[in-house]
């Protein structure tokens, strides 16, 4: 009796280290797919979350992959994180034998993150003379400007939202400087109300939320279905 309880816990080790040594080779083919798909300068990390793995590989079905890199050059952006989960993720055959072919993916949903630095980096070309700062009291926008030929600085406090493809400020507050009458403000209130067009998220994420925090702008979206191909 001790003797079939040994071997059975060692068929059970052996049987979870095959499935742990099968996902990671499986997980190393998904990287080197998603970094060529999505066109990721460094190399992302993937997990999957199917336990036992064994089972979802002989069905090409898996319930979740997660994948997240960091210091993403991709698409004309430069991100500080991204984070994606695939959901419902469905690997043909050919496409695990490593031939030719597409991954489809149910749904994704994901978060990009943005330093306060590559922000301003996007609205310099927007809206020239303007500065973005993130603190924990919200988003603060710095203009410098011309107002009824004179120079001005403007600073406003408000809020990034998502208006289609791009991140919006909505100035709630603006304070003149260089001594002009306050009442101009709502005057110049238009020219801080600003759209930065984002290119095409990883996985066809579409743009729904914009949070921030110190430094940082982190955009989030959901994606339908998807095809990647291999």
């Amino acid at each position: 009796m001790r003797k079939l309880l040994i071997g059975a816990v060692v068929l059970l080790i052996l049987g979870v280290a095959a499935d742990f040594a099968a996902a990671r080779m499986f997980e190393d083919r998904v990287t080197d797919v998603l970094q060529r798909e999505y066109d990721l300068g460094r190399r992302p990390v993937v997990q999957v979350r199917d336990f036992p793995f064994l089972p979802h590989l002989a069905t090409g079905r898996f319930s979740a992959i997660d994948v997240a890199a960091t210091d993403v050059r991709a698409r004309g952006v430069n991100a500080a994180r991204l984070t994606l989960h695939l959901r419902d993720v469905r690997v043909p055959r050919e496409v695990l034998l490593g031939e030719p072919g597409g991954v489809d993916v149910g749904r994704a949903d994901g978060q990009v993150e943005l330093t306060e630095a590559e922000v301003n980096r996007l609205l310099a070309g927007r809206l020239p003379g303007a500065s973005l700062t993130v603190g924990r009291d919200g988003v603060r926008v710095r203009l410098r400007t011309e107002f009824l030929g004179q120079p001005l600085e403007a600073v406003a406090t408000g809020s990034l939202g998502v208006r289609g493809d791009a991140i919006a400020f909505m100035p709630e507050s603006v304070r003149l400087g260089n001594g002009v009458d306050p009442a101009f403000e709502s005057q110049v209130a238009p020219r801080l109300t600003f759209e930065v067009p984002l290119p095409e998220l990883p996985a066809g994420l579409r743009l729904e939320r914009v949070d921030t925090r110190p430094g940082t702008v982190v955009v989030s979206g959901q994606a339908a279905a998807v095809r990647v191909a291999t």
